[in-house]
């Protein structure tokens, strides 16, 4: 008998008995070696795990899956008990369970993942912009958890200097126009309908004050229902949403753009350069650069070249 993406997800369900969405009964089938009993998985496995189970929940009189929450879609068997507390709950399950780890896929750290959006932002047509790596460890002492969600993962300039020719870059300053532009950047490993609101609205904690605002993760459920709440998420806050491409990081895509702000918010942003020195750094070297109309990238991070990128996701077992 052929082993289908249908069965994966009974076996699946069977095993954890908590409530999950497709994109997290895939993952824990190629994480214990259930997926790789399926012949052909094609290029979104994922879509075709949601599909098939909800063509067997709709067609199926005798399926032995319910789906036990819409928003967001969770899906457990028939035959075990599922309370509002067990669905409101599940996160904590995963969290403390061994065998469901859907975060820390082959153990690297989110920070190991800076350099791959690093070079893409740097030649990526959209952003053309430095970045630097904050560090929060080193930001001063304020009450404990009051900025949790005030530093951003990484702060991205962009300088319009090899844009524009000197002229065009006088004429700009006598009409006061605004071509440099500051990108937020939150990076997390994964982004699925368990933690997307958290992770979100982190995003728009710490990236209100720049001119635009991104959430960053390689791996990013491609269930409808859930990629349907992060364009309303879009469209109604703003923040802009990146898969980061693990080989090829020229190949990420933006799935959703920033809506950008004129304006930055600059209280906070003088709180977070009075309390950060990456923060304070890119604000002397942003007025270093205005001042000579030229690009000084000493306190970015370092861009990467084809062969270094390979050898440090190799280093840091990044897959």
């Amino acid at each position: 008998m052929v082993y289908s993406f249908l069965q994966l997800a009974l076996d699946v369900l069977e095993e954890v008995k908590i409530p999950l969405n497709a994109s997290e009964i895939w993952e824990y089938g190629v994480n214990n070696g259930m997926a790789e009993k399926i012949g052909s998985l094609g290029k979104t496995p994922v879509k075709t795990l949601a599909a098939r189970i909800y063509c067997d929940i709709k067609e199926n009189s005798n399926s032995k899956l319910i789906q036990v929450s819409r928003r967001p879609a969770l899906f457990s068997l028939k035959d075990i008990l599922i309370t509002d507390e067990m669905i409101l709950n599940r996160q904590e399950k995963i969290d403390g369970a061994s065998n469901l780890d859907f975060n820390n896929k082959q153990g690297f750290m989110e920070r190991d993942l800076h350099p791959l959006l690093v070079k893409f932002v740097r030649y990526d047509s959209h952003f053309k912009c430095l970045a630097k790596t904050i560090y929060h460890e080193k930001s001063n002492k304020t009450v404990k958890n009051l900025d949790k969600w005030s530093y951003p993962d990484i702060l991205g300039v962009y300088f319009p200097f090899d844009d524009y020719e000197g002229e065009t870059m006088e004429v700009i300053d006598i009409f006061k126009e605004k071509p440099y532009k500051i990108f937020s950047f939150e990076m997390k490993k994964e982004i699925n309908s368990g933690n997307l609101r958290e992770y979100y609205f982190q995003a728009v904690s710490n990236s209100y004050w720049a001119n635009e605002g991104y959430l960053v993760a390689p791996y990013i459920s491609e269930d409808e229902e859930f990629m349907d709440e992060m364009a309303l998420l879009n469209s109604t806050f703003g923040i802009g949403v990146i898969k980061l491409n693990i080989e090829h990081s020229d190949q990420s895509e933006i799935l959703f753009y920033s809506k950008y702000k004129d304006n930055l918010g600059l209280d906070m942003f003088d709180k977070l350069v009075h309390r950060n020195i990456g923060v304070r750094e890119i604000c002397n070297n942003i007025k270093e650069c205005f001042n000579n109309k030229k690009i000084y990238t000493d306190c970015y991070d370092e861009v990467l070249s084809d062969d270094e990128m390979k050898k440090y996701i190799k280093r840091k077992h990044i897959k």
